[in-house]
C-alpha cells in the first residue's frame, strides 16, 4: 500500500494522474494507518521541492515544518490553507492543497469553515494580447496562424500560443516603425525583440516598441508590468520607460512594475546592472545591484531595497502569484487583473500575506483556499465583493 501511494502521489504532483487516481489518492490520504508513511512521503517532496524552488531558506523550512508537525496554525500573514493535521499543511506547502481541497472539505473541514460560493466561476488567465500597427490596425494575436506575419510596414514570427518573435527578419520597410502590444486583464504574452531581448508582459500590461532598433540607442516603453532578459550591446544602450522613470541597462535580468492603481511603481534587478533616472523637475538618478529592488511613490521619492528573495518578483513569469508581506487590497489587485474580475474588500485588515499560490487555479479554488487560512469569504457574485469577518480585524 505505502507503494500505490507514492505512485499516485508522485503521478499528482506531476500532474500525471487520471480523475480515478486522484480520487484513490484522497482516499488513501484520510486513512489512519498510512499517516505515518504520507508525512515522510510529504516532507520528503516538500524539503526536495523548497530545495529547489529557494522560496524559503533552511531555517524557515525547519520552523515551518517543526510547526507543521505541532499542528500549529502559523501567522495569518503566511498563506497555508486550513484542511486539518500535517499531512494537509505539507499539501498546502506544495501548492497542492487548494487543488485537493474541494474533495477534502465535506470530510475534513472543521464547522467553522465554510466553502465559498460562486455562481459564476472564473477561469484563470491565458495567453492572449493585441498588437496595434503604424497605420492604426489592431491585430488579435488569438486570430493569427502560426509562421510569418508581413506586410508593406510590420514583420514578425507568431512561433506558438504566447509567443512573438521579431529577431532574425529582413527589414520590410526604410523606416523604422513602432508596434504596441497590449496585454488585457486576463492575459500576458512573451515576445522577443529585434535585438534578441526577451520580454514578458503581464496582464493588464502594454509595451509600446520599434520593429527594429536604429541608431545608437534602444528604447521601449512600458506600461503595468514587463520582465526584461535584456541582449547585451555596449554600443548602444537599451533603455525602458515607465510611470515617471527612464531606465538605462546594458544587458540584464529585471523586471518593472509600474501599475497606475499601485502605490508605487517598482524596479527590481535580479542580474547586470543598470541606472534609473526619475522623470521630473527634480531628476534623480541612481543605481542597481543584483537583488536590489527600487521603489518610487507617486510625489516623486524612490527607495532602494535590498531583497532576500528578488527572483520572486517574477515568480508571475513561473506560473505562481508570490506575495511577500502584502496586504490585501494589494493581494487582490493582482487576483483582479489575471481573473478579469472586480474584487473589492467591504471592510479593511491590516493583517499581511506572504506566500505563493499557483496561477492556473479557478477563481472559486483560490477563494476557497483563503477561506481555509481563516478568510471566511463571501462573494457577491455581479460584483465579485469579499466580506471579510468582523473578528479578523481583533
Amino acid at each position: 500500500m505505502d507503494s500505490r501511494l507514492r505512485i499516485l502521489f508522485e503521478k499528482y504532483f506531476n500532474k500525471q494522474a487520471s480523475p480515478e487516481e486522484g480520487r484513490e489518492l484522497f482516499e488513501l490520504l484520510q486513512r489512519e494507518e498510512l499517516q505515518k508513511s504520507l508525512e515522510a512521503l510529504l516532507e520528503e517532496t516538500y524539503l526536495d521541492y523548497e530545495q529547489k524552488e529557494r522560496f524559503f531558506n533552511a531555517k524557515q523550512t525547519s520552523r515551518m515544518l517543526k510547526r507543521i508537525k505541532q499542528q500549529t496554525v502559523l501567522s495569518p500573514r503566511v498563506l497555508w490553507y486550513r484542511i486539518g493535521g500535517y499531512a494537509a499543511a505539507i499539501l498546502v506547502c506544495l501548492g497542492l492543497g487548494l487543488f485537493v481541497y474541494s474533495y477534502l472539505s465535506e470530510s475534513t473541514a472543521t464547522s467553522s469553515t465554510k466553502k465559498t460560493v460562486v455562481k459564476r466561476d472564473v477561469e484563470p488567465g491565458f495567453e492572449r494580447a493585441t498588437i496595434t500597427l503604424p497605420d492604426g490596425r489592431t491585430l488579435e494575436l488569438e486570430e493569427i496562424a502560426n509562421g510569418i506575419f508581413a506586410d508593406r510596414e510590420s514583420r514578425f514570427v507568431k512561433e506558438g500560443e504566447g509567443r512573438l518573435n521579431y529577431s532574425g527578419l529582413e527589414k520590410s520597410t526604410k523606416e523604422m516603425v513602432f508596434h504596441t502590444m497590449r496585454v488585457p486583464k486576463g492575459g500576458q504574452y512573451r515576445l522577443v525583440l529585434a535585438d534578441g531581448t526577451k520580454v514578458w508582459l503581464n496582464a493588464a500590461s502594454s509595451l509600446h516598441y520599434p520593429t527594429r532598433f536604429d541608431g545608437n540607442i534602444r528604447e521601449v516603453t512600458v506600461s503595468g508590468e514587463a520582465y526584461f532578459e535584456v541582449a547585451r550591446n555596449v554600443n548602444k544602450p537599451f533603455f525602458v520607460n515607465c510611470e515617471g522613470q527612464r531606465v538605462q541597462v546594458l544587458g540584464t535580468d529585471f523586471n518593472v512594475r509600474a501599475y497606475p492603481d499601485e502605490t508605487a511603481f517598482k524596479t527590481t534587478l535580479l542580474a547586470g546592472s543598470i541606472a534609473i533616472t526619475t522623470v521630473g523637475t527634480s531628476s534623480k538618478k541612481i543605481r542597481l545591484q543584483p537583488g536590489e529592488e527600487a521603489s518610487l511613490t507617486a510625489k516623486g521619492s524612490i527607495k532602494v531595497n535590498r531583497l532576500k528573495e528578488a527572483d520572486l518578483a517574477i515568480a508571475w513569469t513561473k506560473g505562481y502569484f508570490a506575495f511577500n508581506r502584502a496586504d490585501l487590497p494589494s493581494v487582490l489587485r493582482e487576483l483582479s487583473r489575471w481573473y478579469n474580475v472586480d474584487l473589492k474588500v467591504k471592510s479593511s485588515t491590516k493583517k499581511t500575506y506572504t506566500g505563493k499560490i499557483d496561477r492556473q487555479l479557478t477563481l472559486s479554488e483560490l477563494l476557497n483556499g483563503l477561506a481555509l487560512s481563516g478568510i471566511p469569504i463571501q462573494i457577491e457574485d455581479q460584483e465579485h465583493i469579499i466580506e471579510l469577518p468582523k473578528d479578523l480585524f481583533k
